[in-house]
């Protein structure tokens, strides 16, 4: 039997409850289709801030590189809301380990069965054979990366922060791979959401997408929507999307929306 390394990070809050019945998961499934597991648990965010002293410590960093695959449960709480925003767990946290190990796509299913319906705020009818989607956001770029980032003092006694969206072709092409190797598994279509008609980095987005599609994917449906109308979209016909692929701050608002449509947060896992 094969056997799997993975990093296992409860992290604070329900993460370590879903973590013990996560691992049961695996381990069933390793039971299954022929692999062992092998972990080693470490902290990370508020535990880790409170054994440690920040919220992505070395050793949890050298635990991480040396696994094949990291299982993270949840940062954060009412506990650390008083520190620096720099410190705070999901900052310190989410962040840097995304960086450290170039998780540069999320892939995040919005699967909801038809038996299930009724766990959602749509209408029924909307939905009668339930819900099937997958967005993939990218994951180090954007506006959460990019620099200069920083709060300021004017002349003038008022405060101004700034936070930059940057995007490269490099980066954008390597995601766009990702949308078209899962829309190849699924039904073939992609929709690219960005804001073209305002941000420099979405005429970018759009320009370098469908240069990328027409040269290594012509067979895949690609189309364009705006974010607002894809936000506005995903709740009123979820299913008219198959693959939904965007930027990292769009993304993380679209597959949380997609999320509480499937009927909690909290149901829906996803990978880096």
């Amino acid at each position: 039997m094969k056997t799997l390394k993975f990093a296992v990070l409860p992290g604070d809050g329900i993460g370590p409850e879903v973590m013990d019945v996560a691992l049961d998961v695996i381990k069933a499934a390793g039971e299954k289709f022929g692999f062992e597991l092998e972990y080693q648990q470490a902290d990370i965010g508020g535990i880790a801030i409170d054994n440690h002293g920040v919220a992505f410590p070395d050793p949890t960093r050298e635990i991480c590189a040396k696994s094949d695959a990291i299982l993270f449960g949840s940062v954060g709480g009412p506990k650390w809301e008083n520190l620096p925003p720099k410190e705070q767990p999901e900052r310190a946290a989410l962040l840097p380990i995304r960086k450290a190990f170039s998780l540069y796509a999320n892939v995040r299913p919005g699967l909801l069965y038809s038996e299930l319906t009724d766990a959602s705020p749509l209408k029924q009818e909307r939905i009668p054979n339930g819900i099937d989607i997958v967005c993939i956001r990218e994951l180090t770029g954007g506006i959460y990366f990019g620099q200069p980032k920083m709060t300021t003092t004017l002349e003038n006694g008022e405060e101004e922060a700034i936070d930059t969206m940057v995007y490269k072709t490099s980066e954008i092409e390597r995601i766009a791979k990702v949308a078209i190797d899962t829309a190849r598994a699924r039904g073939g279509r992609v929709c690219s959401v960005d804001k073209a008609n305002v941000l420099e980095t979405s005429v970018l987005w759009r320009k370098v997408v469908t240069a990328y599609f027409k040269q290594n994917a012509p067979e895949i449906e690609l189309s364009h929507m705006y974010v607002d109308n894809a936000a506005m979209q995903l709740a009123r016909d979820p299913n008219q999307f198959d693959v939904l692929f965007t930027e990292n701050m769009f993304g993380d608002i679209l597959s949380d929306e997609m999320g509480v449509i499937c009927g909690s947060l909290g149901m829906l896992a996803s990978a880096s």
